[in-house]
């Protein structure tokens, strides 16, 4: 009975999006750009003031799922992701509105695997414009 019970944590484990059951261990990369052709690295980055379209290239072997912070002041700056959940590689997009105002704007988008394994947290800032 013990051994059967292993059986079913290891099946379990079988991260193949094809359902060979070869294991392959979970992973998840999400590079960043925007559509003015700035990349960014880290978990942290700085976006212009201007108009702009953030652009998550996601790389992985898992299903997945993608959101942002969803607080006061946000609606109207940023956009929810394009798409908020799939399977395997994909590209989604949040549109960003300049920000005219006098204060930095700052949200914090999520993309992470279906069962919340792997997480990417992505501090977002766009500064007021007497900033830059």
């Amino acid at each position: 009975m013990l051994f059967w019970a292993a059986g079913g944590i290891l099946a379990g484990c079988d991260n193949t999006l094809d359902g060979s059951g070869t294991y392959e261990p979970l992973y998840l990369e999400v590079a960043v750009s925007d559509s003015l052709g700035n990349t960014y690295t880290g978990d942290s980055i700085v976006i212009p003031t201007d108009k702009n379209k953030i652009i998550f290239d996601i790389s992985t072997n898992s299903g997945w799922r993608a959101s942002r912070e969803n607080k006061v002041g946000l609606n109207g700056w940023l956009s929810i992701p394009s798409k908020a959940a799939g399977g395997g590689d994909a590209v989604i997009t949040s549109t960003v509105v300049a920000n005219l105002t006098s204060k930095d704007k700052k949200v914090y988008y999520y993309i992470l695997t279906t069962d919340s394994a792997v997480v990417r947290k992505i501090v977002i800032v766009q500064p007021h414009p007497s900033k830059q």
